[in-house]
Parts: structure tokens; C-alpha cells; sequence
């Protein structure tokens, strides 16, 4: 069975995005809650900070609870990648087998993958070639849903139109500074007594997430002038 992502073995890896301890992220003390409202409601929104674990965190709290398979779409390239490795990493996996990704021409994911991130783009081009059944998962989280873009609104309605025909998939919306009033309005007629549930991460101290070096213009400067 894989391993947890709070696992020690998990822990004890650094990347880009989070801190080498997922324990400690902001996300996680709302782990059982966010799986709960998700299960609960159809269309789900989080809100929290850049570095709070949203991106990798959500996808394993759902495939935890054996909801699968999950589609997580970013709106850059190099972030597909970069989460589909740390989640992989965290779940002691090899990339492409349990977790994968699609950008471009690059495929790295198979049938039985449980957790596959893909580009707006590409998530497009499936559609386009198989239909609907290009959204055949239990799970879809859209992320970054405030970098708006062709690609990402035309994959918001598709969703919709998927939604009102498919009562078991569930939607997650994900953002750093999501309108929230404009997701409730417009997915506000997908079911009778249905809404959209809000659920906001807690702030955290950034520098607790974030390993970063900040070099001002004048020491860029010098630097550069003595290499």
C-alpha cells in the first residue's frame, strides 16, 4: 500500500512548492473536513494562500478515501509536471503509474493511474476527440481557477454541461484569490438545493513553506561584476 503523504519517509524530501514536512502544511488540518464537504456537495471551492498545499495536497486526501481516478488540471506546463513529480515523490511511486501527467506531446500516465494532472489545453484536445468521456473521472480539480484563459472558461463550461448529467462526479475548484460569488452564481442551477461549498485555508507563516533567497538589484550587480 502506498505510503501517506505525512509519512517520514515522504517528509524528509525537499521541493519547490512545499515544505519538506507536509505536516506542516496549512492544508492539512483540514484533511478530513475538505474530503467530507467534497463528498457532500457536488462543487466544492478552497481557498488558500500560494504554498498552503491545496495543489498536492487535495488530490491524495481524495485518493485516500479511494476516490478515483482524479483529473487536476494547472494552467502552466511546468506546474502540471512539478506537482505530478512531488506527488508522486510523496506516494513513494514512479511517475507515470499511480500518478501521471499530460502536456503536449509528453504522456506519462497509463489506464490504471489514479491522480493524472493535465494542462487546460490538453484536457480541450480530449474532448474535442473522445467527448464527454474524456471527463470520465470521480474527481476533477480545476486549480489555479483565477488565472483565467480561453482554454480554463471553455473547460469550466464543459464541466457544467457534464455535471448536469453526471450526479456522481464531484467538481473541485481551487484558488489563491477566488471570486466566489461568480462560482456560486454560475454553478448555481446544477441541481435543486444544491450549492457550492466554500471552504477557505487558514493563513500560515509564508516563511515556514517557502525556502527562498531574495537578492537585491544592487547585489545582483556586484555579484555579476566580480564572476
Amino acid at each position: 500500500m502506498a505510503s501517506s503523504p505525512t509519512s517520514s519517509s515522504a517528509s524528509s524530501r525537499s521541493t519547490p512548492f512545499a515544505s519538506p514536512d507536509f505536516s506542516s502544511l496549512p492544508i492539512m488540518a483540514l484533511r478530513e473536513k475538505i474530503v467530507e464537504k467534497i463528498l457532500e456537495n457536488r462543487v466544492t471551492l478552497i481557498v488558500g494562500e500560494t504554498g498552503c498545499g491545496k495543489s498536492s495536497q487535495v488530490p491524495q486526501f481524495l485518493l485516500d478515501k479511494n476516490i478515483k481516478p482524479i483529473l487536476c488540471t494547472q494552467p502552466r506546463r511546468f506546474a502540471v509536471v512539478a506537482v505530478a513529480k512531488m506527488v508522486a515523490k510523496a506516494r513513494n511511486c514512479e511517475l507515470g503509474s499511480e500518478v501521471g501527467y499530460h502536456i503536449g506531446h509528453s504522456k506519462h500516465f497509463s489506464s490504471s493511474s489514479k491522480i493524472v494532472f493535465k494542462t487546460a489545453g490538453v484536457l480541450l484536445d480530449e474532448m474535442r476527440d473522445r467527448g464527454q468521456n474524456a471527463l470520465e473521472y470521480k474527481a476533477i480539480i480545476l486549480d489555479e481557477v483565477h488565472e483565467r484563459s480561453v482554454e480554463s472558461d471553455l473547460v469550466l463550461v464543459c464541466v457544467k454541461q457534464f455535471l448536469l448529467k453526471n450526479k456522481n462526479m464531484r467538481l473541485v475548484l481551487m484558488s489563491a484569490t477566488a471570486d466566489i460569488t461568480r462560482y456560486r452564481e454560475y454553478f448555481g442551477d446544477i441541481g435543486r438545493d444544491e450549492r457550492v461549498e466554500v471552504l477557505a485555508i487558514p493563513s500560515s507563516n509564508q516563511q515556514t513553506i517557502f525556502q527562498r533567497r531574495v537578492l537585491y538589484l544592487d547585489r545582483v550587480r556586484s555579484i555579476n561584476y566580480h564572476s
